[in-house]
C-alpha cells in the first residue's frame, strides 16, 4: 500500500476528485443532450475502475481505448489512474495496419471502444484479446471510493500517447502522472481557463491537444463540450452560440472555417473570448483575420510536441508585437538552441531546440535506442529532450519556430523552410490554406494552396514575399488539402496524390 498526501494532486484522478469535492454540481462534461456534473463524472470513473478491476486490470496494465470523442471515454481515463493502470487513447479511425502494430507494441489487458471497435480490432490482429464496448462500462456509483490508498507512484506512467506515424510506424511517448499534472497546471497558469468558461473541443481526444482539454477543465472547473469533425464544418457557428462557448482550441484548418463562416453570415459568436492554437503554425495573417472577424478576440499561440507536451505559450495577441513568436517557455522550463555538435547558439541564431524541465516525458515505450537518441543526459545529469525542431530565441527570451529538421532543405544554395513558404502564401489575400513540400527524388519544392484566387495571383504574391531562390518549383491551386484525424495537413498523402493534383499554377 502506498500512502501519500492528497491536498496537492499527485495522481491524475486527484484533479477530478478535488474538483468534484469543491463544486460537485457544476457542469463538467457535455456531449449532445447528455450532461454530467463533476460529481457524476467522478462517480462514473470510480464505477469504471471497479469494473476494470473485475476484468483483471491492475497497476501497470495497459488499457486501449478506441473512440472519437464519445462522452463515455472520459471516465475511463480517470478510472485507469485510480487503478495505477496506463491508458492508450486511439482514434477509431486508426488504420488496421497501424492498430496491429500498436496492439502488439503495448500488449493491452483489455480493449474498449465504440461500436466499430470490435470489428476494427479483429480486422487488425489474429491475437484473441478481451474487447468491450463503451456501453459495457457501468454508470455512476454511490459506493465509497475504490480505495483511500495510492495505487501507484507519481513517477509511474498513466498514459501512452502514440505519435501519428507520418513517416514510420507510430511510437508511444510514455507520460507519467507527475509529468501530465505538471503540464496541465503549467498550461493553466498561462491560459487561465475560468470556472464560468465553456470550452468546445471538436479536436479528437486521441490528439493530446484535445485530451488535455479534459485536464485543463478539471483544474479550472470549466465546462467541456465535446464535438467531432462534423462540428468543424457549416454548423460550427451554431454550436458555438448554442453552447455559449467562450474558449475554442483550434488548428489552422478550423481557424479558416471559423473565419469563412463569420464572413458569410456577418455575425460573430457572442461569447467567444479566446482561441488557442498548437500542432501547426497559425500565421500572423490568419491571426489578423480572426481578430478582424471577431473584434476583441484573444488569439493565443502555443508550441509543443508530444515528447514534452508544451514548451511555450504566448501572451494573447503577441503576434501584433512579435510576429511569428510562440511565446516564452512555461514556468520551470528551460530551453536552449544548439548547433549540430550540441553547442549553445547565441540569441537570434536558429538551431535545434533542446528542452529541460518536469514536462519532459519519460521516453518511448519499447524503444530504448530511440529514447537514448532523443532523451539525453544534460550537463546537470538530468534528461533533456533534443526535439529535432529548428527554432531561435530572441534577446528577450521569446521562442520562434523555424521548422522541423525534415522540412529544412537547400535550394539554389539557400537554406529554405517549408514553414517559411507556407507563411508567405498565407499572407496573400484570398489564400485560406497552404502546404509546402520539400524536394524529393522526383520533384523539387512544391506548394499547394486553397482559396478564391487565381494561379497568377498566387505566383505574384509569392514573388513579392520570398527571395527568388526560395520560390517553390511548383505551385498549384487546389480545392482542398488532405487532413489527418487531428485536423493537420496530411503532407504524406498530399505528396502521394501530387501526380493527380490539377496543375493550375506554376511558380
Amino acid at each position: 500500500m502506498i500512502m501519500q498526501p492528497t491536498s496537492t494532486p499527485t495522481l491524475l484522478h486527484d484533479i477530478l476528485d478535488q474538483r468534484a469535492a469543491a463544486a460537485p454540481t457544476a457542469q463538467a462534461l457535455r456531449r449532445g443532450n447528455r450532461t454530467w456534473s463533476y460529481r457524476e463524472l467522478a462517480g462514473r470513473s470510480d464505477a469504471a475502475a471497479r469494473w476494470l478491476s473485475g476484468l483483471g486490470v491492475g497497476r501497470g496494465d495497459r488499457i486501449v481505448l478506441l473512440g472519437h470523442n464519445q462522452i463515455e471515454l472520459v471516465p475511463l481515463l480517470f478510472a485507469a489512474s485510480r487503478l495505477g493502470a496506463i491508458f492508450v487513447l486511439l482514434s477509431d479511425r486508426t488504420t488496421a495496419y497501424h492498430l496491429r502494430h500498436i496492439l502488439a507494441d503495448c500488449t493491452p489487458t483489455v480493449v474498449i471502444g465504440g461500436p466499430v471497435a470490435v470489428d476494427l480490432v479483429r480486422a487488425s490482429t489474429d491475437v484473441d484479446m478481451p474487447v468491450h464496448t463503451l456501453a459495457d462500462a457501468p454508470a455512476a456509483t454511490t459506493q465509497p471510493a475504490t480505495d483511500v490508498s495510492r495505487p501507484c507512484l507519481s513517477v509511474d506512467p498513466v498514459c501512452l500517447i502514440y505519435t501519428s506515424g507520418s513517416t514510420a510506424l507510430p511510437k508511444a511517448v510514455v507520460c507519467t502522472h507527475r509529468q501530465v499534472l505538471f503540464a496541465a497546471l503549467a498550461i493553466h497558469s498561462r491560459l487561465s481557463y475560468r470556472s464560468d468558461d465553456t470550452v468546445f473541443c471538436c479536436l479528437p481526444l486521441s490528439f493530446d491537444y484535445g485530451l488535455y482539454q479534459v485536464f485543463l477543465c478539471c483544474v479550472a472547473g470549466a465546462r467541456l463540450v465535446l464535438g467531432d469533425d462534423g462540428d468543424a464544418g457549416p454548423t460550427l457557428l451554431r454550436r458555438l452560440d448554442a453552447e455559449n462557448v467562450s474558449v475554442l482550441p483550434l488548428v489552422p484548418s478550423l481557424a479558416a472555417t471559423l473565419c469563412r463562416l463569420v464572413r458569410r453570415v456577418g455575425i460573430a459568436p457572442t461569447r467567444l473570448r479566446m482561441v488557442t492554437n498548437t500542432g501547426a503554425d497559425l500565421s500572423p495573417a490568419r491571426c489578423a483575420t480572426l481578430r478582424t472577424a471577431m473584434p476583441g478576440l484573444a488569439v493565443v499561440a502555443m508550441f509543443g510536441l508530444t515528447e514534452c507536451k508544451r514548451v511555450s505559450i504566448a501572451e494573447p495577441n503577441l503576434d501584433l508585437i512579435r510576429p511569428g513568436s510562440v511565446g516564452r517557455p512555461l514556468p520551470d522550463t528551460e530551453v536552449s538552441i544548439v548547433d549540430e555538435k550540441g553547442q549553445p547558439l547565441p540569441p537570434g541564431v536558429p538551431g535545434e531546440l533542446v528542452v529541460r524541465g518536469p514536462n519532459v516525458m519519460a521516453g518511448y515505450w519499447n524503444a530504448p535506442e530511440l529514447t537514448a537518441a532523443r532523451y539525453r543526459t544534460g550537463k546537470h545529469g538530468q534528461p533533456v529532450l533534443h526535439t529535432g525542431d529548428r527554432c531561435l530565441i530572441d534577446d528577450d527570451g521569446y521562442l520562434y519556430f523555424v521548422g522541423r529538421a525534415d522540412d529544412i532543405f537547400k535550394q539554389h544554395g539557400f537554406r529554405v523552410s517549408t514553414t517559411e513558404i507556407e507563411a508567405a502564401a498565407l499572407d496573400i489575400p484570398g489564400v485560406e490554406a497552404a502546404a509546402a513540400l520539400p524536394p524529393d527524388g522526383e520533384h523539387g519544392s512544391r506548394l499547394a494552396v486553397c482559396g478564391d484566387l487565381t494561379d497568377r495571383q498566387v505566383a505574384d504574391g509569392l514573388v513579392a514575399r520570398l527571395e527568388e531562390p526560395k520560390l517553390p518549383g511548383e505551385c498549384r491551386v487546389v480545392p482542398g488539402l488532405p487532413l489527418t484525424v487531428n485536423g493537420k495537413v496530411d503532407k504524406r498523402t498530399l505528396a502521394e496524390q501530387w501526380a493527380g493534383v490539377p496543375e493550375e499554377a506554376v511558380a
